[in-house]
């Protein structure tokens, strides 16, 4: 399990123990497995230590965690760690924001992805699954692509983020949260890993992989409201203008994260570095000039609101899953409704102790946010 750390993971390892799977943990730092006899040390980009770390594994499954740069430039040490000991199939973590968080009505695993989406982790996510791609047409290690959307559970940052907004009154919806949340509980995606690691004819296959219900943000977030004691509909609801990918997202970004940009930009003169960046700021300038751009008022209040939220906030599409029930077997073993109540009784029971050590009223989420708390 690389990336063993995280949220996913962490949980996935757990999962995978749990079931009776052998499962060894692959981390950066070994804070949170210091007791653990089954891991191992090793930077996701570090071909050799990879190795080290793999040796003797069946299978690998990557949810690696980092920096946009961390997603794509370790794809390929891992695939080539994986070769080189004899793994026989790498599992991919991706997303479902591959096909952006506001996708399409009919968008599925045959829909066409782009790199030109607004927000760079998607991008970054994209290419990550061009470049394993590639990396399988010519090796041995068989590959298997899962696209979660919106994991939650104990740990989760979109339970644990809402709960702590609340708590500092910054809690915010977007158009009522009426849009479609494409959730997944986090038990349900390593029941699916589970699958993919033992499916047949499935290389080199994507899954889209979700709950069984369509259920809204304001399904997810509503009850947690409700738990410490607030009024959902009292919490603020906006509606700001839809964000536009920026010069650098669509022009900029593109180039530099290509396999042929980043050869090319290695090879270039610092003083021609220096003057391509200076046009870049340039042409920037130019066109912020043309373009007014919203009025003071949306500026103050797209401060607050972030661009990602509010496209998700407002999805009108149920990202479907039924490739993965077809050609896996999958089917979500925990409801939505169970899921989210187990996500509640952690944010209280988090809650309540940090409340007993700190002396203070438990009806007010206090607790700090889990080490673990990042999500795909």
């Amino acid at each position: 399990m690389i990336g063993a750390s995280g949220f996913i993971g962490g949980h996935i390892l757990r999962g995978l123990r749990a079931s009776g799977d052998d499962a060894r943990a692959v981390v950066r730092n070994l804070r949170y497995f210091q007791n653990d006899p089954n891991r191992r040390l090793a930077d996701a980009c570090d071909v050799y230590a990879l190795r080290d770390a793999i040796a003797g594994c069946e299978s690998v499954v990557d949810a690696v965690l980092g920096t946009d740069d961390v997603i794509v430039d370790s794809v390929a040490p891992l695939y080539a760690a994986a070769e080189a000991v004899g793994v026989r199939r790498f599992v991919y973590i991706s997303s479902g924001s591959v096909h952006g968080q506001s996708p399409a009505p009919g968008t599925d695993e045959t829909s066409r992805l782009s790199v030109r989406h607004s927000f760079a982790y998607n991008n970054a996510k994209v290419r990550a699954e061009r470049e394993l791609r590639r990396l399988r047409a010519r090796g041995t290690v068989e590959l298997v692509i899962l696209r979660p959307t919106i994991v939650f559970g104990a740990g989760s940052r979109w339970v644990f983020d809402f709960a702590d907004a609340l708590r500092h009154n910054t809690a915010y919806v977007v158009d009522g949260a009426h849009g479609i949340c494409n959730t997944i509980y986090v038990d349900n995606l390593v029941h699916a890993v589970r699958l993919a690691l033992n499916a047949d004819r499935v290389d080199g296959e994507a899954f889209l992989v979700g709950d069984e219900e369509t259920v809204t943000w304001r399904e997810l977030y509503q009850p947690i409201a409700t738990a410490f004691g607030f009024d959902f509909d009292a919490i603020p609801s906006f509606s700001p203008p839809e964000a536009k990918p920026s010069f650098r997202q669509l022009y900029i970004d593109p180039v530099r994260m290509s396999e042929l940009g980043r050869a090319v930009i290695t090879l270039l003169p610092r003083g021609l570095k220096s003057s391509l960046k200076d046009a870049v700021r340039l042409a920037k300038r130019r066109a912020r000039h043309e373009d007014p751009g919203p009025s003071p008022a949306v500026v103050q209040q797209a401060t607050v609101i972030s661009p990602e939220i509010a496209a998700l906030h407002r999805c009108q599409w149920k990202l479907p899953h039924a490739k993965a029930a077809r050609l896996l077997g999958y089917s979500a073993p925990v409801s939505f409704a169970e899921g989210r109540r187990r996500s509640i009784e952690w944010l209280t029971a988090r809650a309540n102790e940090t409340a007993v050590e700190r002396g203070t009223d438990t009806t007010m989420v206090t607790a700090t946010r889990p080490p673990d708390g990042s999500a795909a």
